[in-house]
Parts: structure tokens; sequence; C-alpha cells
């Protein structure tokens, strides 16, 4: 394993204790993947403690709500590494100090010596503020942050678990949505498609995989946070492949903003758990407007849960990277690692796509955003370079093979 950016250690000590794994943040195709990776690792190794998982995230903590995952089957554990959404729940709540003296409480009422936390951002930050907390009182606790996030927007890591599912379940649809359009003689409509993204690109513009050579019959289109939305320059480009007899598909991230930096759409949002604006239905109002101001047959599309928790069109790559991940962390926290969040570099090795693990300081990243580069996007054509497609590219690679029952797959659930 690469160590390649500065760690917290400890000195390697005697396995002791239970461990915990906590689910947190929005689910993914591949997040069971990352528990399931944890788990096998443990088991194949001298560790005799209990394994135990917090029912419903947040909650279990709080709640002093542990399941026992130590006693997962070996097909209990395969099947959940084809089953998508948080196998052992998930809540958003933001944490407060009393929160987090009560759950330092609880770890040493249950001698919970492994804390394994798989999330976002939002989780780096609570796992970090775990092991602070941990310090403080002068309790051993060895933290470990297991990413993922679908937003792809995890520092110090070169992509993160679950958006390479995401990534080929949206560039997948929109080339299901071309086909669709051109099955029509008169190839003059506009379809939206709203991705996620509060503050970045990523998911829109993974969208660029599904773009044609130039004489397709239709335009594609993909607006993202990093970059100022222009509506007339959009409008005048929806025209004029309505006048080639040519279909548009706009796709837009829910969080694009105008130049003065104002959200596009931000209407009776409301708030989440966390205090932030809620965003979506930015793909209805830009339909009301093209058809307010063309006159062009307009639909829209928005992409919700589904872009993150279809496992039908899962990367293998991208379940095969969250298993591993997984695997390392336990390797890391034996190794005597805490206050680090898992990570992977991408290794240029005869044009092959690797990846080496390494570990990166929770208090370096948490809380932070990675953004698309500017220079990834062509401001001028409005989709993405050819750059972000060579990065993208690899990372949605290889099909599951998903067992079936009565013509439906089988899942599998901890809670």
């Amino acid at each position: 394993m690469e160590r390649f950016i500065r760690e917290e250690k400890r000195g390697c000590k005697k396995m002791k204790g239970n461990c915990l794994i906590v689910q947190s943040g929005g689910p993914t195709a591949v997040i069971n993947n990352s528990m399931v990776g944890i788990i096998d690792e443990i088991l194949h190794s001298a560790f005799t403690g209990k394994i135990l998982g917090a029912a419903g995230g947040i909650h279990g903590l709080l709640k002093e709500s542990f399941l026992r995952l130590d006693n997962l089957s070996d097909t209990d554990r395969y099947r959940l590494r084809w089953t998508p959404g948080a196998a052992l729940g998930t809540l958003r709540y933001k944490l407060t100090s009393v929160d987090y003296k009560l759950i330092i409480k609880t770890l040493q009422k249950n001698d919970i010596r492994y804390f394994f936390y798989i999330g976002g951002n939002g989780s780096m930050n609570v796992a970090k503020g775990i092991n602070e907390f941990a310090k403080a009182v002068g309790y051993e606790l060895f933290v470990i942050g297991i990413p993922k996030s679908i937003d792809n927007d995890l520092l110090g890591i070169d992509h993160s678990p679950g958006y390479g599912s995401a990534a080929k379940f949206l560039a997948t649809s929109v080339l299901d949505v071309k086909m669709d359009m051109a099955s029509y003689t008169e190839n003059n409509r506009v379809t939206i498609i709203e991705t996620m993204g509060r503050h970045t690109g990523w998911l829109a513009g993974a969208c660029s995989l599904a773009e044609g050579p130039a004489d397709d019959d239709t335009q594609l289109l993909i607006y993202i946070p990093e970059i100022a939305f222009g509506l007339e320059d959009c409008l005048s480009k929806v025209v004029r492949a309505y006048n080639e007899n040519r279909n548009t598909v706009l796709v837009v991230s829910e969080g694009i903003r105008r130049q003065n930096g104002e959200l596009v759409y931000e209407k009776n949002l409301g708030y989440d758990a966390l205090g932030r604006s809620r965003l979506g239905g930015v793909s209805l109002h830009l339909e009301e407007i093209v058809k307010e101001q063309t006159g062009i047959d307009t639909r829209s599309i928005d992409s919700s849960i589904w872009q993150r928790s279809s496992i039908m069109l899962a990367s293998k790559t991208d379940v095969n990277e969250a298993y591993e991940i997984g695997r390392v962390a336990w390797q890391y926290a034996i190794d005597g690692y805490t206050g680090v969040m898992i990570s992977m570099k991408r290794i240029a090795h005869n044009d092959d796509y690797q990846i080496s693990y390494g570990t990166v300081l929770l208090e370096e990243m948490a809380g932070q955003e990675r953004y698309v580069p500017k220079e990834w996007y062509n401001v001028k054509e409005n989709t993405m370079t050819t750059e972000f497609k060579e990065y993208v590219c690899p990372i949605i690679q290889g099909e599951l093979l998903i067992p079936m029952e009565n013509g439906l797959p089988v899942y599998k659930r901890v809670i």
C-alpha cells in the first residue's frame, strides 16, 4: 500500500476491543461493498472482538442501536455486494458537542476500539470530530473514514466510490433518450435531464460520454455549477439545432448558477437537516422557459435517486474498488492509523488504468469540496473536454451479473 500523503500513525497495537461500522449520508449503488470489504478482511484476521453495525447511521450511534455483523453468513455478505442503498440505514443529522460526548461514552461502554465511518464530505467531518473527542478524553480509538460519494467531490482521492456507477447510469440514460428522440421523423425536440450536484458538475459532466460524432442528429449541451449558466446563449443553441432539424439534450446539474452566483432555480426550496437549501426542479423550470420563449416541444426528466440507486447499470470497476477500499481500511486500522480517510491514487502505466491505496488526514480534507477543473469544460460548446472523458471512462468499465428471481433482482438488508 502506498502512503502518498502524510498520516497520523500510532504504533501497531495488539488487536483488542470491538469494531463498529457506520454508513452515513446519501446511499450509493456500491456503498455496501465497502462494509462487506471491512467485514471480510476482519474475519480473515486474528481479531476476536465483535463486528457491530450502527442501525440507521448517526441514529444508531446516538441511540446505541447496534447490530452484529460478524454473524452474517457468506451468502448474506455476498448478496449485499449487489444490493444498492445503505443496508445498515443512514440519517442526515447535524451533531452538536453534546452529541459527540454521548457518542464517545457509548463507544467506551461497548469497548469499541475500531471505528469505520462510510460517507462523503460531511461524514468525514463527523469522523474527524469523533477522532478529536476521543483523543481529548484519552480514549484509544482508531478512526478510519471510508469515502463514498456519487458527487465525486471529496478531496485527497482520485475519485469517490459510488461515482463510477452513477456516471455510467447517467451516460447510459442519455444514450437511451437520444435513441428515443431519434425514433421520430422530425428531429427537433428538446429533452432536459437534471442530475444531482449541489456545487460540482462531475455527474452532469459524465453525460458527455454519450456524445456522438459531429454529424449526430442530437445536440448535447451540459451545464455545471462551476461555470456560470448563460440563458440567452443556451436558448440560441437550442433554436439553431431546431432550425437544423436536430434534437437537443440539455443536461443540467441541480446547482447551476447565474453569472451573479445565484441559483438558476431556488423557489420554495426549504432546508434539509444539515441546514442546506434543498435543490431540485431546475429542469422543469428550464422546460417552462424553453417552451415559453421558443415554442419548441420540450420535456424534462429529473433522474432523482435513480442515479445513485441503480445497481443494474453499476460499474464493476466501481464495485471492486468500493470493496477493496473496505479491505484496505482494516489493514490500516490494525497498523495503528487513526484520523485518516482511505484514498486512491491513479497510476500512469502504459495507459493502463491502475489504482494504489493510501490515506489522507481527515483534518486536511474534511468539509471541503473538489470541483471540476474549469479547463475540463468547453465554455464555447457547453460540453466536457477530452481530458474529462479520459478521466471518467476507465471508472465506468465492467458490468455485474445480478442474480434474479422471478425476473427481479434479489437484494439483502441488514436492518
